[in-house]
C-alpha cells in the first residue's frame, strides 16, 4: 500500500511537474519569445521511461515515512486494547474474589506464614479455583490452607480459570491441585496481596497488573497501603490498579 502510493506520487511528479519545465525551452528573438522545439524527442521519451535516483530516494523516504505513522497508530491501538482487556480481567478477578468472601467469610490470606509458605500468585489461583479453605485449630488460631478431601467431582469454585490466561499447569484430575498463576496481556503475573502482613491497614485487598514494562516500583507498602512517593515512578505509572 505505501509502495503503490509513494510510486504514484512519484508518477505524477515526473509527468506532470518535471516534464512540463523539460518540454519548455525558449529562445529569446529581437522580436518576441519562441518557444524552441526540443529535437530529442526520443532521449526524453527515454528518460521518463524509468526513475531518476531522485526520484528513487523520494519513494523510499515516503514508504518510510508512511510506515512510521502507521506503526505508531498501530502500536498505540494494540496498547490501549491491551489495557483495556486487563481491567477487565481484573474485574473478573475481584468479583471471584467478592464470591469467595461470601462463601468463607474473608479474602484469601497471603500471609506465608499462615498459608502454608505459598506464594501471593498461589494463594489466588488455588483460592479461586477451590482449593484452599480457612481451618482453627484446637487454640482457636486460624491459618488458611490447602484443602482437605476434596471430592472426586472438584471443589467449589469461584470462577473459571478459562476466562483469563494463565501459566503453569492444570491436570485433568479435579481432584489434584492445579498450579497456575494469572496473567496479564503482557505475560505479567496479576499481583495479589491480602492480610501479608499482621498490621494489615487496607480495608480490602490489593489487585493489579504491573502493565506493558512488565515493573514494579515500591508501590505498595507492606501494610497494604499505597505509597504516594511512588505512584509516581516511571516503573509505576502504567500499573493498573483494580479500583483506580
Amino acid at each position: 500500500m505505501f509502495t503503490d502510493l509513494a510510486l504514484t506520487v512519484c508518477v505524477f511528479w515526473r509527468d506532470h511537474i518535471k516534464s512540463s519545465t523539460e518540454d519548455r525551452h525558449f529562445v529569446l528573438t529581437p522580436q518576441l519569445m519562441i518557444r524552441k522545439p526540443d529535437d530529442s524527442q526520443e532521449l526524453r521519451r527515454r528518460r521518463r521511461s524509468g526513475f531518476t535516483l531522485i526520484e528513487l530516494l523520494l519513494v523510499v523516504s515516503i514508504i518510510l515515512v508512511l510506515a512510521g505513522i502507521t506503526f505508531g497508530v498501530s502500536r498505540g491501538v494494540q496498547n490501549s486494547q491491551a489495557r483495556a482487556r486487563a481491567k477487565a480481567e481484573l474485574a473478573v478477578l475481584a468479583q471471584a474474589l467478592e464470591a469467595f468472601k461470601t462463601h468463607h467469610g474473608d479474602y484469601p490470606w497471603t500471609n506465608p506464614s499462615k498459608n502454608g509458605g505459598l506464594t501471593e500468585e498461589q494463594v489466588l489461583s488455588k483460592a479461586l479455583l477451590g482449593y484452599m479453605e480457612f481451618r482453627k485449630d484446637s487454640s482457636g488460631n486460624v491459618s488458611f490452607m490447602r484443602k482437605q478431601g476434596i471430592p472426586n467431582s472438584g471443589p467449589k469454585s469461584f470462577m473459571d480459570p478459562t476466562k483469563i490466561e494463565f501459566i503453569g499447569s492444570m491436570p485433568k484430575q479435579v481432584t489434584q491441585e492445579p498450579d497456575i498463576k494469572f496473567v496479564d496481556p503482557w505475560g505479567g503475573v496479576y499481583q495479589y496481596k491480602y492480610k501479608h502482613v499482621d498490621n494489615w491497614e487496607n480495608f480490602g485487598f490489593v489487585l493489579y497488573s504491573t502493565g506493558a514494562d512488565l515493573n514494579q516500583q515500591g508501590y505498595f507498602e507492606n501494610n497494604g497501603l499505597i505509597n504516594l512517593n511512588n505512584k509516581t515512578n516511571s516503573a509505576n505509572k502504567d500499573n493498573i490498579l483494580y479500583g483506580e
